[in-house]
């Protein structure tokens, strides 16, 4: 696991890090930032079909598949284009002549290849299939975990040139090289709020990191152990809350303590 900064840095270093960390495909340039867009961590396959086309507001929206309203990767999608890029989806069934945004569950429908981890099941589950063309962008997977992926991928593509948004005409599959991609947030001397331990959680789970482990040690109220709890420290509704918080962006909220055993090892 990887120590994750401080309060007001970016937690980009480290998830750059992360990224190319035990994956040989990400030692070489990837395809998409040779030709002028970064995503992190590197899609697994990616194969141009034509030139770079514009993308705008006004496009429609289209859930099928058994995709809700409410699940966190069309919310995110809404969210994050709003947010980052100051764009909005239509509403309704019209689109103003903008193309269209689908978003499909198909179980079984993408293929996973080679990765360092054995449990594929568990590894498909997390893969996408990202189809973009000047009129229609479609994000298939097999689960929802998934579907958010290819989201944040979609998010992670919009590249701004001389005012107006492109993405590149491309077909993306992708799924995790490892089922677990962890980072260690050390709050050993002070405890974050709660909004600052969502944002990190949110961010990481932009770069498709599934662990965030935090070192509680005196941060939690422990009833057994009140001499050690600290001012401020969380309590259990609010690491069940963070704990939620992180699982709607499928990240696993990590407690950790220090500690030695008893007897010893050796």
């Amino acid at each position: 696991m990887l120590k994750a900064c401080k309060r007001g840095r970016s937690l980009l270093p480290i998830l750059t890090l992360l990224a190319i960390s035990g994956v040989p495909r990400a030692l070489a340039v990837s395809p998409l930032f040779a030709r002028g867009y970064t995503v992190l961590p590197a899609p697994q396959s990616v194969s141009f079909t034509g030139p770079d086309f514009p993308f705008s507001s006004g496009w429609q929206l289209q859930l099928t598949g058994g995709v809700k309203a409410d699940d966190v990767a069309v919310t995110t999608l809404k969210e994050d284009l709003a947010a980052r890029y100051g764009l909005t989806l239509a509403e309704g069934s019209g689109g103003g002549g903008a193309g269209v945004i689908r978003l499909a569950f198909a179980p079984g429908s993408v293929a996973i290849g080679d990765s360092t981890d054995r449990d594929h099941d568990v590894l498909a589950e997390q893969a996408y299939f990202l189809a973009l063309q000047p009129q229609s962008i479609s994000i298939r997977a097999n689960a929802p975990t998934g579907l958010f992926y290819g989201v944040e991928t979609l998010i992670q593509l919009m590249r701004s040139q001389e005012g107006q948004f492109h993405l590149p005409a491309a077909d993306i599959t992708d799924w995790p090289n490892l089922q677990m991609r962890i980072i260690y947030w050390d709050d050993a001397h002070h405890l974050d709020h709660q909004d600052v331990l969502k944002a990190a959680i949110r961010q990481a789970a932009f770069y498709k990191i599934n662990g965030f482990a935090i070192k509680l040690e005196g941060h939690f109220q422990y009833k057994s152990a009140a001499p050690i709890v600290e001012p401020y420290a969380l309590s259990p509704a609010e690491l069940q809350e963070l704990t939620d918080f992180g699982l709607r962006y499928h990240v696993q909220v990590i407690p950790y303590l220090d500690g030695r055993p008893t007897t010893p090892l050796f």
